[in-house]
């Protein structure tokens, strides 16, 4: 849809609609009175929740496990994909984050101990934040707002840089403010697949030109693609 409307990219972190047939509108509580099994677009009112990748059950279910949901991982998702700045590896000497079977603590609380480790704190100031920030959904994309045991859920967080977000919503908000970034990953991912080879430094000038090309809010994802292709790195390939 995206690409068909040349649409801005941006739509990829929020959007005012989604795509569902009868199944998927259940799952999202969304009224969706068509007996078509077909995706058809829908509007979406920002109660709804679901706008840009970040509401996609599909995605928020690939970053869990399928019984609990997975902060960290969806947070290192969120570094990769959409802002291009994926963290460290974890040192090999750290334990993992046992679930507490007995649902008397919040995933919050139990990875306090990795935030409290020297080694672990400074990828994880930048990874946890983002991933609580998707807490209000289960592992299974549905919307929730609180765990078992009437645990509520907490979404907030402290972004490194400062800013403050209470939920998905915000944090959208505060993504779509630094939306160099993710016009810089998409961009870098796309050449990516257009040269077949990782991006070498020897890119990063035709990338900086494409990125300020994309500036221009009349720009879409078609814009994005013409760019990548007139651009030195793809013809001198």
């Amino acid at each position: 849809h995206i690409l068909n409307e040349n649409r801005s990219i941006l739509e990829f972190v929020d959007s005012d609609y989604t795509f569902v047939n009868p199944a998927l509108a259940r799952h999202y509580g969304l009224s969706q009175t068509s007996l078509n099994e077909r995706f058809v677009r829908v509007t979406l009112s920002p109660e709804d929740h679901r706008g840009g990748l970040l509401g996609h059950a599909s995605i928020l279910t690939a970053t869990s496990n399928g019984v609990e949901s997975q902060p960290v991982v969806r947070g290192v998702w969120i570094l990769e994909n959409l802002l291009g700045t994926p963290p460290n590896p974890p040192p090999p000497d750290v334990e993992p984050i046992e679930p507490d079977t007995r649902g008397v603590s919040t995933i919050r609380q139990l990875m306090e101990k990795h935030r409290n480790n020297p080694t672990c704190y400074e990828c994880h100031r930048k990874i946890d934040p983002l991933g609580f920030a998707l807490e209000n959904f289960d592992a299974i994309g549905a919307w929730r707002t609180q765990y078992g045991k009437n645990l509520p859920v907490d979404a907030s967080g402290q972004l490194p840089s400062g800013e403050k977000f209470d939920d998905i919503r915000h944090l959208r908000t505060l993504l779509i403010e630094r939306h160099e970034l993710f016009t810089r990953s998409l961009a870098e991912k796309l050449i990516t697949y257009a040269l077949g080879r990782e991006v070498e430094v020897g890119d990063r000038p035709a990338i900086d030109r494409i990125c300020e090309d994309m500036a221009d809010p009349k720009k879409g994802l078609r814009d994005l693609i013409k760019a990548i292709v007139a651009s030195e790195s793809f013809l001198h390939n």
